[in-house]
């Protein structure tokens, strides 16, 4: 059972003063009051506006950390700042582990967002005798570096090039999605679409995509993209 003893300061709530044209920071400092070591963890409600750093680590009993809550810059009172918050998990590490924030920890975070264009759906149009090319494009909206893989629901007639990488926040990539010459209206297309997989990265990885971080128990999200064949 995690000791439910550990203190921070400030105690209650973080207060950042306007003006919100510059990004702001914030220090606060995390006690380890329990008698255990333990691993922690911070998540945010606002992955675009709030950030953390660093944003989880291992804190032996009395060991304290220094964590520095960031806000971007935002026009106030145009956005929602209502349920703004962030949350420090922690638990007990394992007898004899070693001090270092381990892969499950690091990925028991819920992934943040990402943003596709086009966002919803993607289009191919007539006719269907060649190979189509349709690129979109794929950021990584969250404050962490995430491991992105795409599937698709016809391996024979969908391709998706580069299949999988891996993005720092803010970053982007270019997918290619391919659609192989068919017979239209001979074939069923109804269900045709593409899926793209994303999940935190642990701490400290190579930015190198490993496959087996979607095996885990890391928090897998995912956006499904129909598509569509014009006539």
């Amino acid at each position: 059972h995690p000791s439910r003893r550990y203190r921070h300061q400030p105690g209650s709530k973080i207060v950042f003063n306007a003006p919100y044209d510059d990004k702001h920071t914030y220090h606060i400092k995390v006690t380890n009051s329990s008698a255990r070591r333990i691993g922690w963890a911070f998540k945010t409600t606002n992955m675009k506006r709030l950030g953390v750093e660093p944003g989880s680590g291992v804190l032996d009993p009395k060991e304290n950390a220094l964590i520095a809550v960031s806000c971007d810059a935002f026009a106030y009172g145009q956005e929602d700042t209502n349920n703004d918050r962030i949350t420090i998990e922690w638990t007990n590490t394992p007898d004899g582990a070693a001090k270092q924030f381990l892969v499950d920890m690091a990925q028991s975070v819920p992934p943040g967002d990402i943003a596709t264009q086009p966002g919803t759906k993607i289009v191919f149009n007539a006719p269907y005798d060649d190979k189509h090319t349709y690129h979109i494009k794929v950021t990584n909206s969250s404050a962490r570096r995430i491991g992105w893989a795409f599937k698709t629901t016809n391996m024979k007639r969908l391709g998706v090039d580069p299949a999988a990488g891996v993005l720092d926040p803010k970053e982007n990539a270019l997918i290619a999605v391919s659609c192989d010459a068919f017979a239209y209206g001979q074939e069923d297309t109804n269900n045709d679409r593409i899926t793209i997989e994303w999940t935190n990265t642990p701490d400290g990885a190579a930015k190198q995509f490993r496959r087996e971080w979607f095996q885990g128990d890391g928090m897998v999200r995912r956006k499904n993209l129909p598509i569509e064949y014009n006539p």
